[in-house]
């Protein structure tokens, strides 16, 4: 992928947050994002939403990477390989569309961050074609209450798109939580 495909905005507010309205114990996030600029080469996304469902069962869902795409439109296809913490992944996930139309489906290998029940991601250095740098994305799994806050976020650093990386990512990240609620909830 070629650094063009992606908005790279120096004139990014500091923070853009987008909470919905929520009438529980965990009301500031019931769905949230937000993007903060750090520096030219440094932003932060993150997302979260509350799902009417114990842990156990977002985490089920999760990391159920067979039928993962079944559900999950964009972003987070799937995963395979070692899944454990420091084990070698592949992670599948589409990131925008070719100039068809066609979803950008990309394959990208992972040193995983695995904590069995509460938290997966990785920590890799991005390809040097699309900036270089580094891209920190984990999921979480908290209980809140008898539901679950399902967190996801990434940290771009050292990338000159690091802005143009997030501010796509937000929706899409957005977009998969909501679905992830979606096949929990029914």
């Amino acid at each position: 992928m070629k650094p063009s495909l992606f908005f790279a905005t120096s004139a990014f507010a500091a923070v853009i947050s987008t909470p919905l309205m929520a009438d529980t114990a965990c009301d500031a996030t019931l769905m949230f994002g937000s993007i903060t600029q750090l520096s030219a080469t440094h932003a932060t996304v993150d997302t979260s939403v509350l799902i009417d469902a114990a842990p156990a069962e977002v985490w089920a869902t999760l990391t159920d990477f067979d039928v993962m795409d079944t559900w999950s439109s964009g972003t987070l296809q799937g995963m395979t390989g070692d899944i454990k913490d420091g084990g070698r992944v592949t992670v599948t996930f589409i990131f925008g569309a070719t100039e068809d139309g066609t979803p950008n489906m990309m394959e990208i290998p992972h040193t995983l961050i695995y904590d069995e029940g509460r938290v997966l991601g990785w920590s890799d250095p991005f390809p040097e074609d699309i900036g270089g740098g580094h891209d920190n994305h984990l999921y979480r799994v908290e209980a809140c209450g008898d539901q679950t806050l399902f967190v996801q976020s990434d940290e771009i650093v050292g990338n000159p798109f690091a802005a143009g990386f997030v501010a796509q990512l937000l929706p899409m990240y957005q977009a998969f939580n909501a679905e992830l609620k979606a096949e929990i909830e029914g």
